[in-house]
């Protein structure tokens, strides 16, 4: 992981994970539109392609359990996780995360299913 201000900072640190803590809910919805998605014949959606591949892994997809994945996330400082691979997969795949530029505000991005989540309010 990059030595950024945000890990020196409290504050800077505390809207990082704050970032990260909204987008729990996001991938919880993203589960809901896969599974209706497939339901109703939409396999080729993102999100149906996305529960596809976690059935694929081998794990179960219900909107029970990705509900109470969704509120049991909880990244710690230094220790953060994918919020997309926790709520699909229940599994705690690490962030790496790339400092801001001009270009773009800092990011995390997740190795295992390539999710990238804006962390900074730049």
């Amino acid at each position: 992981m990059n030595t950024t201000a945000a890990e020196s900072d409290p504050a800077l640190e505390e809207l990082r994970l704050a970032a990260l803590l909204r987008q729990a809910p996001l991938e919880f919805a993203r589960v809901v539109y896969g599974l209706n998605d497939r339901a109703n014949g939409r396999a080729g959606t993102m999100a149906a392609e996305d529960v596809a591949r976690t059935v694929r892994q081998g794990a179960p997809v219900t909107r029970e359990r990705a509900e109470q994945r969704a509120r049991g996330y909880l990244p710690l400082a230094g220790q953060e996780h994918c919020p997309r691979c926790w709520v699909f997969n229940g599994v705690k795949s690490p962030l790496h995360f790339r400092d801001s530029t001009e270009e773009r505000p800092e990011s995390a991005v997740c190795k295992v299913c390539g999710a990238e989540y804006t962390t900074s309010l730049d």
